[in-house]
């Protein structure tokens, strides 16, 4: 698989995009389009999200503890990370 087939929409997914975009209502998505101010605070905040994954579900002992918690702990680190690099690559293109 691609990287393009693994960071592709599935139809579930899609729904649930357009059906959040629509309850935001109507604003200025321009403001958000990477080179802004706005996709940098995504970027930001998928940065603390990922400190806060390693240091308070990768580390707590109920996590540790438990391979499973531990495994799923470990899918959304990744998942994080590989958000942070999605935006990134279109944030920091300059």
């Amino acid at each position: 698989m691609t990287e393009k087939e693994t960071l592709a929409p599935d139809a579930d997914s899609e729904q649930q995009r357009l059906a959040d975009l629509a309850e935001i209502g109507d604003i200025d998505l321009s403001q958000y389009a990477p080179g802004t101010f706005g996709c940098h605070e995504a970027m930001h905040t998928t940065s603390l999200m990922l400190d806060m994954t390693d240091d308070h579900l990768l580390q707590h002992p109920a996590i540790v503890a438990d391979p499973d918690f531990y495994r799923l702990a470990g899918e959304v680190h990744e998942a994080l990370f590989a958000l942070y690099q999605a935006i990134g690559e279109k944030h920091l293109v300059d």
